[in-house]
């Protein structure tokens, strides 16, 4: 009988294991709101950072997305005379307050703090890419073996990164 308990256990367990380290990684969630964004308009044409509409992106747990106060801190200014402002007034005025959302990507027991990736120089494009930048978006791989060699040392080289733990609990609850 104590054969069979064990038996089932290891089972079960490699089920569990396997469906986990080699199951397909959750697509991401995007959930478009009525406001077209351009990230490569904001990000190379203007220059501006992430964390100036992801608030968050760089010392939080989280980077949230934008609110439509957020928009209006700069679209307010003159800062062109194209009919695309236009536009972006009138839709922003008839617009939810979060006309933007963000579905999580990782599964709830996954802990990813973006301030302590930040801090550790890893910059938004290492995990997002840069395809985000064309306003492509879902090409993100979020999964246990890029996160393992990122950490183990074997991604992005170049940058020097310090190995990072690896232990179970660093990054599930």
């Amino acid at each position: 009988m104590r054969y069979w308990v064990g038996f089932i256990f290891a089972v079960l367990f490699a089920f569990f294991a396997a469906d986990f380290l080699m199951g397909e990684p959750r697509m991401p969630g995007r959930v478009a709101g009525g406001i077209p964004f351009d990230h490569s308009q904001h990000i190379e044409s203007i220059g501006l950072d992430c964390v100036a509409c992801h608030t968050g992106a760089r010392s939080a747990f989280n980077a949230y997305m934008p609110s439509k106060a957020d928009c209006m801190d700069c679209h307010r200014l003159p800062l062109t005379e194209n009919a695309g402002i236009e536009k972006l007034d009138s839709v922003l005025a008839i617009s939810d307050d979060k006309p933007w959302s963000h579905k999580r990507i990782l599964p709830e027991h996954v802990v990813f703090h973006h301030g302590v990736h930040d801090a550790a120089g890893v910059s938004c494009s290492d995990c997002h890419g840069k395809e985000f930048y064309q306003n492509r978006y879902g090409g993100e791989v979020f999964n246990m073996q890029s996160c393992l060699k990122c950490h183990r040392g074997e991604s992005f080289k170049e940058k020097g990164f310090k190995p990072a733990a690896t232990y179970c609990a660093a990054c599930h609850r």
